[in-house]
């Protein structure tokens, strides 16, 4: 096997990646390299995951179990968590997992079987792609977030074979949101339907009124929680097949009790202070009233979520606009081809953010556009 090749190839296309060290974290700031950088590539929307709880801790609940949940890893914890979970989002139960990724692992397994077909929005994360395919579940991709085109596919399959809808919530790379609505209607009208939405950009931050009528809930819980693992809200059943089947959940090692406690405290707080999600929302409002001015249009994307985006024409041009706000203090994320059809800029809003960050973010962008945006 020729991995230079390979790396080589990857290369060609412009798409290697590299890990870049980080050395520091405050607030909104990183630092790389020695240099200190205005952080916009950071999923701790409410600005959670740089608190610290260890210090309430007792020197018996800093041991690590080490061990899977199913062998002796499972603490008190974890049911603590799953409680509160299950209660405060309406569902029966809950299951914390290692990942968001582990979680959306877990149930696409638990739904193995030949009279099971699932209809995934072709913008889905990677998780559940992956899921998809290794569970070996037969599969149909819907275009993003057309509901007119998946009800269309629902109807070409008999009412005795399962249908599983999975969709995220709201779309990493730009904001989007998913139709629930639309998709919970969709689930009253054809029998034999199943709802598994990934919460993973949304969670906690007060952008869904409700969670009725979904079947299963996925999360990560290092975004809006800004802790550590996954989550899968469901019922008791589904739980007890997870438990059972779910590999993810059969062969990890239980999370370490220094995190679970990290992940209570934290979700605690988030439940117990919805005014952050508030301030969040405006500061989204402020991103795109800035967008407005200074690009003379609307901004495109979904108004309320912290996953803010602004596109380019070719790869060359956002490149240049990259390193332009880099040299400037300025880290985002940046996605091109295969990852997204047209190049983008990524912007995440955090409570670490204010008013003057989001103005010398805009008065940079414009400084730095090769062409216009």
């Amino acid at each position: 096997m020729d991995f230079q090749r390979k790396l080589d190839a990857i290369q060609a296309k412009g798409q290697l990646r590299q890990l870049r060290e980080v050395e520091a974290v405050d607030g909104k700031w990183l630092t790389v390299q020695g240099r200190r950088f205005l952080n916009f590539t950071s999923n701790d929307y409410l600005g959670l995951g740089q608190m610290t709880h260890a210090d309430g801790m007792s020197e018996k609940g800093q041991k690590h179990l080490a061990s899977s949940r199913l062998v002796s890893g499972n603490s008190a914890l974890y049911t603590k968590i799953e409680r509160l979970l299950s209660t405060h989002f309406h569902f029966e139960d809950a299951l914390v997992t290692t990942s968001g990724y582990d979680a959306n692992l877990a149930v696409m397994q638990a739904f193995q079987d030949e009279a099971v077909v699932v209809f995934s929005d072709e913008a889905n994360h990677a998780s559940i792609i992956d899921g998809i395919r290794l569970s070996r579940l037969k599969k149909v991709i819907y275009p993003h977030n057309d509901v007119v085109a998946l009800e269309k596919a629902l109807l070409q399959y008999p009412e005795t074979l399962t249908k599983v809808i999975v969709t995220d919530s709201v779309f990493s790379t730009d904001g989007a949101f998913a139709k629930l609505d639309a998709l919970v209607q969709l689930k009253a009208k054809i029998p034999n339907i199943w709802l598994v939405v990934d919460d993973a950009h949304a969670f906690g931050l007060r952008l869904h009124t409700h969670y009725s009528n979904i079947d299963i809930l996925t999360t990560s819980l290092s975004k809006g929680v800004g802790a550590h693992g996954g989550a899968i809200l469901c019922s008791a059943l589904f739980k007890q097949v997870l438990i059972n089947v779910a590999r993810p959940v059969i062969y990890s090692n239980a999370l370490p009790q220094l995190q679970l406690a990290q992940l209570y405290e934290n979700l605690k707080i988030m439940l117990a202070q919805p005014e952050k999600a508030h301030v969040l929302h405006q500061l989204s409002d402020t991103f795109n009233q800035l967008y407005e001015r200074d690009f003379g249009v609307p901004y495109e994307g979904h108004s309320r979520t912290p996953i803010k985006w602004i596109s380019f024409d070719d790869d060359h041009e956002i490149e240049c606009v990259y390193q332009a706000l880099l040299a400037q203090g300025i880290w985002v994320s940046y996605f091109i081809y295969p990852t997204v059809t047209r190049p983008i800029l990524r912007v995440s809003l955090s409570l670490f953010h204010d008013a003057h960050d989001l103005e010398y973010l805009f008065e940079q962008l414009l400084l730095a556009r090769c062409k216009g945006v």
